[in-house]
């Protein structure tokens, strides 16, 4: 049964990534925390910046605002349990590092004129 699986994955999963925090050296587990908090933060408000603008073609552009920002409460939440989840820090640097100015510099593309501003 699902319920018997999940009860059993979780502790195993919690004992993982302890042990795998726990013989980190403290120079990890703080890059760890600052691209969960900063990272997530800048990615997540990026990613949704930027689909705000894309659904702004198809639906009311305040309405795609706040859909977006709802959503990136979510997108959020993942990225910080995935910060702490992943064992390889310099795929965090790539993804969260680069991905929020990434996401933030399309959005700002799209919003800007052809003629610049």
């Amino acid at each position: 049964s699902p319920e018997v699986v999940t009860a059993t994955m979780a502790p195993s999963i919690r004992r993982t990534l302890f042990l795998r925090l726990a013989a980190s050296p403290p120079s990890h587990v703080a890059q760890r925390v600052v691209l969960a908090v900063g990272g997530g933060y800048l990615l997540a408000a990026g990613a949704a910046a930027l689909s705000a603008r894309l659904l702004a073609e198809a639906m009311a552009p305040s309405e795609a605002t706040v859909l977006m920002g709802m959503l990136a409460f979510v997108v959020y939440l993942v990225l910080l349990i995935w910060a702490f989840y992943e064992p390889r820090l310099p795929r965090l640097w790539i993804v969260l590092g680069l991905g929020g100015p990434l996401a933030f510099g399309l959005a700002h593309l799209i919003a800007t004129p052809a003629g610049g501003a």
